[in-house]
């Protein structure tokens, strides 16, 4: 089985796009299915096959253990991390060909902490995986918050080890120059140094200069695909990446 990862901030679009992808794929006759990893969410745009709230979910554990929101958000992940194992048994038990993953609304909490971490090497251990770090186009038109998001798309990639593809998400809220701009600047670190140069002043300027020139001297090579959810923008060229890098592709080999 090989799983896709679905990764990004808040309100990066995760949820809204597994959905997609997974039908997209289902249309396409290719078994898949869709895993929640969020023990705290209250609403789904699809129906999970595997579903983190059947083994904890936050209210369980605020009232268990007298807990406020944030602390029983990071709790429950923490327990989640505990049935690692069973999970993996269960999403196994389905004998899909790939698993769509919708990892918790709070990145922090599945990137950086090791219950996301044990979860995410118990899931892949004996198959493959690929990560999809999903950025707001949006949010990411300005220079600078692009910059900052490629730095937590790389700490992202690097405390997970996945093979990662930066999704730009939401693209039909903007029209196809600001996408291919976007996508350009991300492509030709010297031109998004100099957009970085021409947005800001000062310190913010230079720090964001610095983080710009870190990316590049430690080769941020990654594959950009422009997405919509909304209109199915992107969703065949996400699959025949997953097809590739399950197929013993470059990056399949580096990582596995």
């Amino acid at each position: 089985m090989f799983y896709i990862f679905l990764l990004g901030p808040a309100g990066s679009g995760k949820s809204t796009l597994a959905a997609a992808l997974y039908d997209w794929l289902l249309s396409n006759d290719i078994d898949t299915i869709i895993v929640n990893l969020d023990p705290g969410v209250d609403w789904l745009p699809y129906k999970p096959d595997v579903d983190a709230r059947d083994y904890v979910t936050v209210e369980d554990v605020m009232e268990k253990y007298n807990l406020g929101p944030n602390g029983a958000i990071i709790a429950a992940t923490d327990l989640l991390a505990v049935d690692a194992e069973n999970i993996k048994d269960e999403i196994e038990s389905l004998k899909a060909d790939y698993a769509i993953v919708d990892t918790p609304g709070q990145l922090e909490l599945f990137a950086f902490r090791s219950a996301g971490e044990h979860l995410s090497k118990t899931l892949v251990s004996g198959g493959g995986a690929l990560s999809l770090f999903l950025v707001d186009i949006v949010f990411a038109s300005k220079p600078s918050s692009l910059v900052s998001m490629l730095l937590l798309s790389y700490s992202v990639r690097f405390r997970l080890l996945l093979p990662q593809v930066l999704v730009l998400s939401k693209c039909d809220m903007v029209d196809e120059r600001t996408v291919d701009y976007i996508v350009h600047l991300i492509e030709n670190p010297a031109e998004l140094l100099n957009a970085i140069s021409n947005e800001l002043k000062g310190m913010y300027r230079q720090l964001s200069e610095s983080i710009c020139r870190l990316l590049d001297d430690i080769g941020y090579d990654i594959e950009v695909v422009p997405t919509s959810a909304v209109k199915g923008k992107g969703l065949d060229i996400l699959y025949s990446i997953a097809q590739r890098i399950s197929a013993g592709g470059e990056d399949y080999v580096t990582y596995y």
